[in-house]
């Protein structure tokens, strides 16, 4: 019995320190130096809960000198890095990608100060990019509408905005004008026909019954502007 029992322990301390071994030996897989020295730390523990088993306490010395000289290499590299990429970075997501790196060494003593000003540095930039990315879209957009802008006024349908306005103004002449140089679009024809009309009954309120007829005819178009035509005609007939 005493015999079993001393082969299940030999069997189960066998079996940590296997596991031990092997952890130490992965961390040459681990690219990030925060997860070596995870890994070697904790196998610097099976290491030590094994005792004088094997070189148990040789295995657990060197997994905590090799996790101290990774982790001190590492910060070291990754701040490096860091900088570097700060420096290379030409984008928004160039200096995030430098801020990720950083905020790796925050809670480290050595760093912290550093890294902080260096992240807030990075969050400039990127507040900078993002205000000309704004001004950019700002001065796009006042192109564009200016080249809009530009063919408009180039187009009929300038003249007819122009002859509209005067003639909600009351200023039908000018509005025929610009009617004119909007020939090319259909709605200018009845626009034109409701400015004559007016204009003909102007005429018509001042005494001058002959242009107020022309500018009835122009209108014809109109019903009451054809009324208005032919009660003219008879009128100026009977005379």
């Amino acid at each position: 019995m005493a015999e079993e029992l001393f082969e299940k322990k030999i069997s189960k301390e066998e079996k940590l320190y296997m596991d031990a071994v092997n952890l130490q030996k992965a961390v040459t897989c681990v690219l990030r130096f925060e997860r070596k020295v995870t890994a070697l730390n904790s196998a610097a523990k099976k290491f030590e809960s094994l005792g004088d088993y094997k070189d148990a306490r040789i295995r657990m010395q060197a997994c905590r000198e090799e996790a101290c000289a990774v982790d001190a290499r590492g910060a070291k590299e990754t701040y490096e890095l860091a900088l570097r990429k700060k420096e290379a970075a030409k984008k928004k997501s160039d200096y995030a990608d430098a801020i990720e790196e950083f905020r790796r060494l925050r809670r480290r003593d050595e760093y912290r100060d550093r890294v902080k000003e260096q992240i807030q540095s990075c969050k400039k930039e990127i507040a900078h990019i993002e205000s000309m990315a704004v001004w950019i879209r700002r001065f796009t957009l006042l192109a564009v509408l200016a080249a809009v802008i530009v063919v408009f006024l180039r187009t009929p349908g300038y003249p007819f905005v122009k002859g509209f306005v005067h003639q909600q103004m009351g200023e039908y002449e000018a509005a025929l004008a610009n009617y004119r140089e909007a020939s090319a679009i259909p709605w200018t024809k009845d626009l034109k026909a409701s400015c004559h009309y007016k204009i003909g009954m102007q005429k018509l309120e001042s005494g001058e019954k002959e242009k107020a007829l022309k500018h009835f005819k122009k209108a014809k178009k109109l019903k009451v502007a054809r009324k208005k035509a032919k009660e003219l005609e008879r009128e100026l007939l009977a005379k």
